[in-house]
């Protein structure tokens, strides 16, 4: 569930209940997927222009390699999130 800019912004700053903190885990685990398919996507454009044009092989793997640092991070992200909700599950039924 991708939340909009101004939602995730919102939710991020006060991020108070179980619910917060499940659509915001929702959300980065959704970008990290998009970063996924791009990385996926930059790493077979460098494999198909490896012969033809080395110059652009090389900075598509550069940036397949950024977008995969970006995924494992925003799933990092998300299974903080996850946790916070646990946690804010378990006080709340306290």
């Amino acid at each position: 569930m991708k939340l909009s800019e101004a939602e995730f912004v919102s939710i991020s700053k006060s991020h108070h209940t179980a619910e917060e903190h499940r659509k915001l885990a929702a959300h980065l685990s959704e970008h990290a997927a998009e970063h996924e398919l791009d990385a996926k996507m930059n790493e077979e454009l460098a494999n198909a222009h490896d012969k033809t044009t080395p110059i652009l092989s090389g900075e598509e793997r550069h940036y397949a390699a950024h977008s995969r640092e970006a995924a494992e991070a925003m799933r990092k992200l998300a299974a903080i999130h996850e946790q916070l909700a646990k946690e804010h599950a378990v006080h709340a039924h306290a």
